[in-house]
């Protein structure tokens, strides 16, 4: 309710000051320029507010959907309905003769949107998080290291492939490569190598903590960045981005690289 509130009376404060001071000075400036025929300025004038209207009242709206704080409590997945605790078992089974260990199992207080198993392995210094939403069959692991800079790494074996996540949702140093089919200890080797390279091209720094409070401090920092990446993006923009979505190859659904091939081309 708040939300909208503010988004009501963004709305009218800038109808009110575009139709008595900026619509004016705009149209005259454009009218000067000689070369731009008046019929399409006074188009121009009409389009304008709506665009920026659409703009920010459409990620307001958007932000609001997307908590500002993240808070992850300790459950017990056998107390929640609809969990695959088979699928859960095997991946326990499979992290573990990894060398991961078990930390805890959470659930994300903000809604049901998913349940977590979280382990973290001492000589890999990474973590993996085993993950279902409530109510849905989709069960699939995660294996994540944190670098400096803002950067991040996620391998999984599985994720749902939204067209709004890829436009509006993903981040220019969150690398998230999805690997269907493979083993825990396949996706583990990928991952390291591949963390290996982009330290190597980037000269980065790995993050050693992988206690439960650097998890939680790490997704706290990717959700503020999340956010702040969300207000700089075009709406009008992401919106074509879906559009051009399914024309993508499964490929390319499936890997996001974000800057990294281009900060390593400049640094190479």
């Amino acid at each position: 309710m708040k939300t909208k509130i503010i988004t009501y009376i963004y709305a009218f404060s800038f109808i009110f000051l575009w139709n008595a001071f900026a619509a004016k000075v705009i149209l005259q400036f454009l009218l000067n320029l000689k070369f731009i025929p008046a019929d399409i300025c006074y188009v121009i004038i009409n389009i304008i507010p709506f665009i920026i209207l659409f703009e920010v009242v459409a990620k307001i709206l958007f932000l609001s959907t997307i908590s500002s704080k993240l808070k992850f409590v300790p459950t017990q997945l056998e107390a929640i309905s609809q969990i695959d605790t088979k699928t859960f078992n095997y991946y326990t089974n499979a992290l573990e003769s990894l060398g991961f260990t078990k930390i805890s199992d959470l659930e994300l207080s903000e809604s049901s949107l998913s349940v977590v198993r979280l382990f973290s392995h001492p000589k890999h210094l990474c973590f993996a998080e085993v993950m279902q939403a409530p109510g849905r069959s989709l069960v699939f692991c995660a294996i994540d290291s944190a670098l400096e800079q803002e950067w991040s790494v996620s391998f999984r074996d599985n994720s749902p492939t939204q067209a709004i996540v890829y436009a509006f949702l993903r981040r220019p140093r969150g690398i998230i490569v999805v690997q269907h089919g493979v083993t825990p200890e396949e996706l583990l080797r990928s991952h390291l190598k591949f963390r290996q390279k982009i330290m190597r091209d980037l000269n980065l720094q790995l993050l050693p903590d992988i206690s439960m409070e650097a998890y939680f401090d790490q997704s706290q920092r990717s959700r503020t960045r999340l956010r702040k990446a969300l207000w700089r993006k075009s709406v009008i923009i992401g919106l074509v981005e879906m559009g051009l979505f399914s024309l993508k190859s499964e490929a390319q659904k499936s890997e996001w690289l974000g800057d990294y091939a281009r900060l390593a081309v400049r640094k190479g």
